[in-house]
């Protein structure tokens, strides 16, 4: 006859001890894991920051580098600007504003006029821009389009095209002594004679939405002009372009 076998349950000293390597354990891999998403997090928000200032530079690019065009450059016309009175040094609270002006068979949305001149191609219309930073941390355009500078029709307002910039500078370079070289760096409006103004830098102070470092201020020196960041923690990138006026080049 088989005697049954006794079986023995666990002591409470194993119980904690295996509660205790349990807890070891997953407190390690709760680390682990907050570690990779907030590595994540922060690879992310950079790789949003490039690609931010990337499109801040192409869209910045294209229009001063067409600032200050005509169809017909043989006319001479006097007193045609590039860089219309909205070009403003510290034209807002916490930026400078770029104002700039072409003639464009284009109007703001990139379509074809539908006016079409003697030839029946689109009839070239003038086209002005102004680029701020308007209380959303937004760098936004108003864009303006018409047959002269009394008829022109507001067809984009303040339209936010990129997000978290929070300063923007600017600076131009002008010719003084007339040898088709720049000889320094002026503000908006310090110019001797805007039609000597060969080229544009434009300095932005982008930021991520999340806070990644130390909560301290720094001292950021935006062009000539240096700014207290706030005390917040979030990652803070500069990103300058300098880009020449074409027009000016003749």
């Amino acid at each position: 006859m088989l005697v049954p076998r006794t079986f023995r349950g666990f002591s409470l000293m194993e119980v904690m001890i295996g509660i205790f390597l349990s807890t070891v354990l997953m407190t390690g891999i709760v680390q682990l894991l907050s570690g990779s998403v907030s590595a994540y997090r922060l690879q992310l928000s950079q790789s949003q920051l490039e690609e931010s200032s990337r499109y801040a530079r192409d869209v910045l690019v294209s229009h001063i580098a067409q600032a200050g065009f005509h169809p017909q450059p043989w006319q001479n016309l006097p007193g045609f600007q590039a860089l219309t009175n909205e070009s403003l040094d510290g034209g807002t609270a916490i930026a400078d504003q770029l104002g700039l002006q072409r003639w464009s068979m284009r109007n703001c949305y990139g379509n074809d006029n539908p006016v079409k001149d003697a030839s029946g191609q689109a009839a070239f219309y003038l086209l002005q821009v102004r680029f701020i930073v308007n209380n959303a941390n937004n760098l936004a355009i108003t864009c303006r389009y018409g047959p002269d500078a009394s008829n022109l029709q507001t067809q984009i307002n303040n339209f936010g095209l990129i997000e978290d910039v929070e300063f923007m500078q600017v600076l131009y370079a002008e010719d003084r002594d007339g040898d088709k070289v720049a000889d320094r760096w002026v503000r908006a409006q310090n110019w001797l004679n805007e039609g000597d103004v060969q080229a544009v830098k434009v300095a932005l102070l982008l930021s991520t939405r999340q806070p990644f470092e130390p909560a301290a201020s720094k001292l950021i020196t935006l062009l000539d002009e240096p700014i207290a960041t706030p005390v917040d923690g979030h990652l803070r990138r500069v990103r300058s372009m300098t880009t020449t006026i074409r027009s000016r080049l003749r």
